[in-house]
């Protein structure tokens, strides 16, 4: 089922040239509304698995392949909270380097972007600070062996701009998808959703319809 196949529609007074009266409405979806995955689902880790978005695959290829139904790529994005398609899905390789290139100078691809930590850990193996946090380039830490003696290290990296976009390219790769099973009742749940009650504007269930106020017509 298409994503926008589920939307309401409205109707709205019309300015076109071409209406025949002030009484003229244009029939439009109504893109106001915006489905979820219901909180009992979403909340549930065991409807969900992990998925590593391979490159080049698009949410359509995904549905396609975990549901054998492309048009179910709403799915995808809802059970991820994804809108924004392009900065929020991973790059494929040529978009990747187009967007690079357009980015960045062959010299600043190699230019610190940022510092982060090393991974430390004391003589018996326990945690003391984790890897990845960002620091500034002259950070230190200072902790207490079980001996008593005390250290203080400078364990940083440095982080390119070309390690950097690579870094978070990457980390949109892993993503939620919704277990096959529970995706008749995202689809009952999202009928339901995309339909109207009863109000003042309210024709049908899939239809409402704007009121004609009085404005001045667009020039």
């Amino acid at each position: 089922m298409n994503y926008f196949d589920l939307f309401p529609d409205v109707e709205l007074p019309s300015f076109s040239d071409k209406r025949t009266s002030s009484l003229d409405f244009i029939r439009l979806k109504n893109l106001f509304k915006r489905g979820k995955v219901r909180d009992d689902i979403y909340g549930n880790v065991t409807a969900f698995a992990k998925y590593l978005v391979l490159d080049g695959e698009r949410p359509d290829t995904v549905a396609r392949k975990l549901y054998d139904d492309e048009n179910l790529d709403w799915v995808i994005l809802l059970s991820n909270n994804i809108i924004n398609v392009q900065d929020e899905w991973p790059m494929g390789q040529y978009d990747f380097q187009r967007y690079l290139d357009n980015k960045y100078s062959r010299d600043q691809l190699g230019e610190i972007h940022h510092y982060e930590t090393n991974e430390i850990r004391n003589l018996n193996g326990i945690l003391l600070l984790q890897e990845g946090l960002v620091v500034d380039a002259d950070y230190t830490f200072k902790y207490s062996e079980n001996d008593g003696t005390i250290k203080t290290v400078n364990s940083v990296k440095s982080i390119s701009n070309i390690q950097y976009e690579i870094d978070k390219n990457d980390a949109k790769r892993s993503i939620n998808t919704l277990r096959k099973k529970y995706i008749g009742i995202i689809i009952d749940d999202m009928k339901e959703i995309m339909t109207y009650t009863d109000s003042s504007q309210f024709v049908n269930r899939k239809l409402k319809k704007g009121d004609n106020i009085r404005i001045a017509e667009p020039r």
